[in-house]
Protein backbone atom coordinates (compact mmCIF):
# COMPACT_ATOMS: atom_id res chain seq x y z
CA UNK A 1 0.00 0.00 0.00
CA UNK A 2 0.94 3.55 -1.01
CA UNK A 3 -0.41 6.73 0.75
CA UNK A 4 1.09 10.49 0.18
CA UNK A 5 0.49 13.08 3.14
CA UNK A 6 -0.77 16.46 1.83
CA UNK A 7 -1.11 19.45 3.47
CA UNK A 8 -4.27 20.57 4.67
CA UNK A 9 -6.50 23.14 2.99
CA UNK A 10 -9.43 25.18 4.31
CA UNK A 11 -11.52 23.44 1.55
CA UNK A 12 -11.05 20.05 2.93
CA UNK A 13 -12.90 20.93 6.31
CA UNK A 14 -15.91 18.99 5.02
CA UNK A 15 -13.71 15.77 5.23
CA UNK A 16 -12.45 16.71 8.37
CA UNK A 17 -15.47 17.59 10.08
CA UNK A 18 -17.64 14.62 8.73
CA UNK A 19 -14.26 12.41 9.51
CA UNK A 20 -14.57 14.08 13.30
CA UNK A 21 -18.11 14.23 14.12
CA UNK A 22 -18.34 10.28 12.99
CA UNK A 23 -18.92 7.96 16.24
CA UNK A 24 -15.59 5.86 15.39
CA UNK A 25 -13.71 8.93 15.43
CA UNK A 26 -14.73 11.29 18.50
CA UNK A 27 -14.83 8.45 20.96
CA UNK A 28 -10.75 8.28 20.64
CA UNK A 29 -10.70 11.78 21.13
CA UNK A 30 -10.16 13.79 24.27
CA UNK A 31 -12.79 16.28 23.53
CA UNK A 32 -15.58 14.93 22.17
CA UNK A 33 -17.48 17.75 20.95
CA UNK A 34 -18.94 18.19 17.78
CA UNK A 35 -17.45 19.75 15.10
CA UNK A 36 -18.66 22.41 12.96
CA UNK A 37 -17.98 23.72 9.64
CA UNK A 38 -17.56 27.41 11.07
CA UNK A 39 -15.40 26.02 14.03
CA UNK A 40 -12.88 23.93 11.86
CA UNK A 41 -12.78 27.16 9.89
CA UNK A 42 -11.46 28.48 12.76
CA UNK A 43 -9.02 25.93 13.75
CA UNK A 44 -7.73 25.85 10.65
CA UNK A 45 -6.90 29.95 10.96
CA UNK A 46 -5.43 29.91 14.37
CA UNK A 47 -3.82 26.55 14.45
CA UNK A 48 -2.66 25.08 11.05
CA UNK A 49 -1.94 28.92 9.19
CA UNK A 50 -0.36 29.45 12.26
CA UNK A 51 1.99 26.63 12.52
CA UNK A 52 0.83 25.35 15.33
CA UNK A 53 -0.10 21.95 13.80
CA UNK A 54 1.03 20.57 10.79
CA UNK A 55 -2.13 18.92 9.72
CA UNK A 56 -2.45 16.64 6.42
CA UNK A 57 -4.77 14.40 4.41
CA UNK A 58 -3.68 11.15 4.34
CA UNK A 59 -4.38 9.84 0.51
CA UNK A 60 -4.64 6.30 -1.28
CA UNK A 61 -1.99 5.79 -3.81
CA UNK A 62 -2.63 3.38 -6.46
CA UNK A 63 0.25 1.34 -6.71
CA UNK A 64 0.30 0.33 -10.55
CA UNK A 65 -0.22 3.99 -12.31
CA UNK A 66 1.39 5.95 -8.76
CA UNK A 67 -2.20 8.42 -9.03
CA UNK A 68 -3.97 9.62 -6.09
CA UNK A 69 -6.99 7.91 -5.84
CA UNK A 70 -8.97 9.16 -2.79
CA UNK A 71 -8.40 10.56 0.42
CA UNK A 72 -8.80 8.22 4.14
CA UNK A 73 -8.22 10.10 6.67
CA UNK A 74 -6.05 13.23 8.09
CA UNK A 75 -3.18 12.70 10.81
CA UNK A 76 -1.32 15.88 12.33
CA UNK A 77 1.23 16.90 14.80
CA UNK A 78 -0.17 19.40 16.87
CA UNK A 79 1.30 21.36 19.93
CA UNK A 80 4.56 22.16 18.36
CA UNK A 81 6.76 23.40 21.08
CA UNK A 82 10.22 25.08 18.94
CA UNK A 83 11.76 25.86 22.05
CA UNK A 84 11.56 22.53 24.10
CA UNK A 85 11.42 20.93 20.66
CA UNK A 86 8.51 18.12 21.52
CA UNK A 87 5.28 17.89 19.83
CA UNK A 88 2.47 15.29 19.83
CA UNK A 89 1.27 12.89 16.97
CA UNK A 90 -2.50 12.10 16.86
CA UNK A 91 -4.08 10.38 14.11
CA UNK A 92 -8.06 10.18 13.33
CA UNK A 93 -9.52 6.69 13.18
CA UNK A 94 -11.87 6.07 10.16
CA UNK A 95 -14.55 4.10 8.79
CA UNK A 96 -12.60 3.80 5.58
CA UNK A 97 -11.49 0.04 4.92
CA UNK A 98 -8.40 1.36 3.16
CA UNK A 99 -7.50 2.93 6.74
CA UNK A 100 -6.33 0.04 8.38
CA UNK A 101 -2.89 -1.04 10.60
CA UNK A 102 -0.82 -0.76 7.35
CA UNK A 103 -1.41 2.59 6.02
CA UNK A 104 -1.95 4.53 9.95
CA UNK A 105 1.93 2.32 10.21
CA UNK A 106 2.83 4.39 7.49
CA UNK A 107 1.32 7.59 8.17
CA UNK A 108 3.23 7.48 11.45
CA UNK A 109 5.98 6.94 10.12
CA UNK A 110 5.74 9.90 7.15
CA UNK A 111 4.84 12.13 10.27
CA UNK A 112 7.78 10.91 12.72
CA UNK A 113 10.39 12.03 9.33
CA UNK A 114 8.41 14.90 9.47
CA UNK A 115 8.60 15.79 12.95
CA UNK A 116 12.45 14.71 13.60
CA UNK A 117 13.98 15.84 9.89
CA UNK A 118 12.36 18.51 8.92
CA UNK A 119 11.08 20.42 12.44
CA UNK A 120 13.97 19.25 14.33
CA UNK A 121 11.93 17.70 17.36
CA UNK A 122 13.39 16.18 19.94
CA UNK A 123 10.48 14.02 21.13
CA UNK A 124 7.21 13.12 19.83
CA UNK A 125 4.32 11.90 21.81
CA UNK A 126 0.69 10.85 21.52
CA UNK A 127 -2.07 9.76 23.87
CA UNK A 128 -4.39 6.57 23.59
CA UNK A 129 -6.93 5.58 26.06
CA UNK A 130 -5.69 2.29 27.84
CA UNK A 131 -8.65 0.45 26.44
CA UNK A 132 -7.57 0.60 23.04
CA UNK A 133 -4.89 -2.23 23.17
CA UNK A 134 -5.09 -2.15 19.34
CA UNK A 135 -3.80 1.20 19.19
CA UNK A 136 -0.78 1.31 21.91
CA UNK A 137 0.25 -1.34 19.54
CA UNK A 138 0.33 0.11 16.79
CA UNK A 139 2.47 2.72 18.32
CA UNK A 140 5.05 0.08 19.56
CA UNK A 141 5.65 -1.09 16.43
CA UNK A 142 6.69 2.41 15.38
CA UNK A 143 8.80 2.45 18.51
CA UNK A 144 6.65 4.37 20.85
CA UNK A 145 7.16 3.55 24.39
CA UNK A 146 4.80 4.06 27.52
CA UNK A 147 5.93 7.20 29.52
CA UNK A 148 3.33 6.93 31.91
CA UNK A 149 -0.37 6.09 32.46
CA UNK A 150 -2.59 8.98 33.31
CA UNK A 151 -5.60 8.07 35.44
CA UNK A 152 -9.13 9.32 35.01
CA UNK A 153 -7.84 11.91 32.20
CA UNK A 154 -10.28 12.41 29.99
CA UNK A 155 -14.49 12.44 30.27
CA UNK A 156 -15.73 9.73 28.50
CA UNK A 157 -18.98 9.16 26.55
CA UNK A 158 -20.97 7.15 29.36
CA UNK A 159 -19.91 9.66 32.52
CA UNK A 160 -17.02 8.00 33.81
CA UNK A 161 -13.56 8.79 33.08
CA UNK A 162 -10.74 7.12 30.53
CA UNK A 163 -7.27 6.36 31.80
CA UNK A 164 -4.67 7.12 28.47
CA UNK A 165 -1.33 6.02 27.97
CA UNK A 166 1.32 8.98 27.44
CA UNK A 167 3.69 7.48 24.66
CA UNK A 168 6.68 8.98 23.54
CA UNK A 169 9.50 8.55 20.83
CA UNK A 170 12.63 10.15 21.19
CA UNK A 171 15.02 11.58 18.43
CA UNK A 172 17.77 9.19 19.62
CA UNK A 173 15.41 6.27 19.25
CA UNK A 174 14.03 7.21 15.77
CA UNK A 175 17.38 7.45 14.58
CA UNK A 176 18.71 4.24 15.49
CA UNK A 177 15.46 2.44 13.61
CA UNK A 178 14.95 2.30 9.98
CA UNK A 179 12.31 4.48 9.27
CA UNK A 180 11.79 3.71 5.39
CA UNK A 181 9.46 5.74 3.56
Amino acid sequence: MKIYLRPITEEDGVLIVKWRNSPNVSMHCFNRRPVTLESNKAFFHEQVETGRYKQYIVERIEEFTGVVVYPIATVYLKDIDRINRRCELCIFTSDDEEWNTESQSLAIKKLLFIAFEELGMHKVYSYVFTRYEDERQLLESAKFKVENTLKEEALGIDGTYDDAYRMVIYEADYKQEEFKL
